[in-house]
């Protein structure tokens, strides 16, 4: 069963449950519960893989584990990584906001990766724009991408009073 903790917005609005937050939980939840951490040195960088038991005295409990890989850098590089494979763990448990297991490190990661594509996508229409010869097209052309932002909106109602000012009728 899924619990559901309290949660913060991350980049893009996403709800995300803090791995302390949800530790808390499983303590209150399972007290017979275990949290186990082993860190593999690998060079530069640390993998953890965290295991999680909510019951010790069954031994068919519950059980889980998460992975953390990453570079041992900075002041917190090691515990950030221990914390991210516990709350892999912790969220195959079901310890987690919506299903989410990725980390709000991750979550944010993916929407400025969106984003960027976004903007990349963007610029090319741009330039798809500026070899635009006439009214016509550019209207063609707005109707087969419109909503796809402000910044792309406001590039075509240039480009159109651009071609109005060349062709005035």
């Amino acid at each position: 069963m899924t619990k559901k903790t309290k949660t913060i917005k991350v980049g893009g609005g996403a709800d995300y449950a803090k791995v302390a937050d949800r530790i808390k939980m499983f303590r209150e939840d399972c007290p017979n519960g275990s949290i186990k951490t082993t860190p593999t040195f690998q060079g530069e960088n640390i993998m953890f893989t965290a295991e999680v038991i909510k019951d010790l005295s069954n031994e068919s409990s519950a059980r889980a584990t998460g992975n953390a890989f990453g570079a041992n850098k900075g002041v917190k590089g090691f515990e950030k990584i221990e914390s991210i494979s516990v709350g892999r763990a912790l969220a195959m448990l079901g310890y987690c906001a919506d299903g989410e297991i990725a980390t709000s490190e991750e979550m944010e990661e993916f929407q400025e990766y969106q984003q960027t594509k976004k903007d990349q996508e963007v610029q090319e229409l741009m330039q798809e724009v500026d070899g635009i010869k006439n009214l016509e097209e550019l209207r063609k052309f707005y109707s087969e991408h419109k909503g796809l932002g402000k910044e792309l909106d406001e590039y075509i109602t240039n480009k159109s009073k651009e071609l109005k000012n060349e062709n005035p009728q």
